[in-house]
């Protein structure tokens, strides 16, 4: 088996309010929470959207504020639906997060922003086709699914190495061996 991506922690300077936030936009339960006595008895709470794990997302308290934010280029959160997309949209703008933007990258709905300490987001969700990528043009979220649908299969039926994404996930479990 190939090891597998399961969470991601992140310092932070204000924990309560990261915690709001992702709890709020991203509909994260926390699992626990405490003090961690090697880190000098920094804050920590762990976080999930899964019921078979007992943290996807941890916060650590300590970060400086003038540091900026952390090195991680983005946490990506996977979606089922456009509606889901707009929902997040929404509350994403209601918690005021910065630079919200609505990319289609051919193969997926991507709506990019930044956290309260200005860290990389990203909610997204598969299309039902592949191209190759980097690929990227904004679309606009408030048009219904179908108009979205249209305008998406439009675009990447047009672009070179189009495929549809079953052909693309065989080719990728032959890659993997699977």
């Amino acid at each position: 088996m190939r090891p597998q991506l399961k969470h991601v922690g992140i310092y932070v300077h204000d924990i309560d309010r990261m915690e709001k936030f992702y709890t709020r936009v991203f509909d994260l339960v926390v699992t626990d929470r405490g003090q961690v006595p090697r880190l000098d008895n920094r804050k920590i709470v762990f976080m999930s959207a899964a019921a078979d794990a007992h943290h996807q997302f941890v916060l650590l308290a300590g970060k400086d504020p003038a540091s900026g934010p952390s090195v991680v280029f983005q946490f990506s959160f996977y979606l089922e639906n456009l509606s889901e997309l707009r929902t997040i949209r929404d509350r994403l703008q209601a918690e005021g997060a910065s630079d919200i933007k609505a990319i289609c990258h051919g193969n997926a709905w991507s709506l990019y922003a930044q956290d309260p300490e200005g860290n990389g987001l990203e909610a997204y969700l598969d299309t039902p086709w592949h191209v190759p990528q980097p690929h990227g043009i904004p679309f606009d979220l408030s048009q219904s699914d179908e108009a979205i649908m249209a305008q998406t299969l439009a675009h990447v039926k047009a672009t070179p190495g189009f495929r549809h994404r079953d052909e693309w996930m065989r080719e990728q479990q032959q890659l993997l061996n699977v």
